[in-house]
């Protein structure tokens, strides 16, 4: 599949879609965690559990956001966002939970009052209360209470969520079912994805062709409008060789209808990838944890956006984008427009290369592979 300007700038609305779509995420370390408990549920000092509930990892650039903690009120009928500043009684039956990007403290204590502050709360009940709160990891949440089970990608929009939570799903079925470790769990589930989506791939390749198959025919027609006319008499004999030949001025987005199909998947599958506690501290080849980049040496400095690691993922994943531009092959475009299409490709590259680089190795490795099996599938279907 050819990459147009249409598809680089899809491929970018997925990214602020998704990076835009919430702020919630979190991890937290477990070795104090009980005495910890014991101290908050005395003293209410979320201070306390605050390591145990954010990502011990500092994340840089757009992946920052996996630093942040979010509250939010729960009960069997409600899902509440609670903003700060902002002060709430727990009534009977309501949870008041800390998520974070792999784990949640839950607090059920009616007549609690909390707090709500910029990343921190803090308990102000009249009367000293025995707290009931729990650190828990977000896939166990349901076990705790059926209700909090709501906090699972609920930053998403509803049918969003329920896309990543069946890509969550998928993961844990594909590893039960092959006995695969998470590396090659994930290499099996983009195999199986792409194989899914390759209907979908093939109506994008042929409406790319068509649209390239239109930009010829319109090409000598427009040099020639353009060199004979100009203002609105230009416009009016481009509008009409538009219409000449059966198209609009909007035909070059064709190809874009197919991809908004695939935006969703590719949100929930980042998301699912991104704040599954099952990949913490899972290696994989020379990755200690697919749920944190793949570091191989600390820089003495913070680069803006990267941070301050050098990873090798990220540079495999620019030199497929690459690859996969020098590959573009479209014999009814023409020259200019497939010098644009390569253009696009190594500028995507570039793009994803600085966005990509500071996120866990989980969606890095997932969005490699997926490129890589595009280098193939471009090779194959050709229409």
């Amino acid at each position: 599949m050819n990459i147009s300007m249409t598809g680089f700038r899809g491929l970018i609305l997925v990214l602020i879609w998704w990076l835009t779509a919430g702020q919630v995420q979190a991890d937290g370390a477990a070795g104090t965690v009980g005495a910890d408990l014991e101290q908050f549920n005395r003293k209410g000092d979320f201070s306390v559990l605050k390591p145990h509930v954010v990502d011990p990892h500092t994340f840089y650039g757009l992946a920052s956001f996996y630093n942040t903690v979010a509250f939010y009120r729960v009960s069997a009928d409600r899902l509440e966002v609670l903003e700060p500043p902002q002060r709430i009684d727990l009534a009977e039956g309501e949870w008041f939970a800390a998520v974070g990007r792999f784990r949640v403290m839950v607090l059920s204590t009616p007549g609690t009052i909390l707090d709500i502050g910029d990343q921190t709360f803090s308990v102000s009940s009249d009367a000293p209360l025995q707290l009931n709160a729990r650190v828990v990891r977000k896939n166990d949440l349901t076990d705790v209470a059926p209700e909090l089970g709501q906090l699972r990608y609920c930053h998403l929009w509803w049918p969003i969520a329920q896309l990543a939570r069946a890509v969550e799903w998928s993961l844990l079925h594909v590893r039960a079912l092959t006995g695969f470790d998470w590396g090659m769990t994930i290499v099996m589930f983009t195999l199986l994805l792409k194989i899914l989506l390759v209907p979908l791939a093939y109506i994008t390749v042929r409406l790319q062709r068509q649209v390239s198959q239109y930009q010829s025919q319109l090409a000598p027609m427009l040099i020639e409008i353009k060199q004979k006319y100009d203002g609105e008499e230009a416009h009016k004999r481009i509008m009409a060789a538009h219409k000449e030949l059966g198209i609009s001025t909007f035909f070059v987005l064709k190809p874009m209808l197919a991809m908004f199909v695939q935006i969703p998947i590719w949100i929930a599958v980042f998301n699912a990838l991104g704040e599954m506690p099952q990949l913490e501290n899972v290696s994989f080849l020379w990755i200690d944890s697919l749920a944190y980049p793949d570091t191989m040496a600390v820089l003495p400095i913070v680069l803006p956006l990267l941070g301050d690691s050098v990873s090798l993922l990220p540079l495999l994943m620019t030199a497929v984008t690459i690859v996969s531009g020098l590959l573009i092959q479209d014999r009814l475009a023409p020259r200019d427009e497939l010098k644009r299409q390569k253009r696009n490709a190594y500028l995507m590259a570039l793009t994803f290369f600085v966005l990509f680089y500071p996120f866990p190795a989980a969606m890095v490795f997932y969005w490699t592979l997926s490129n890589a099996l595009q280098i193939v599938q471009q090779q194959v279907i050709k229409v």
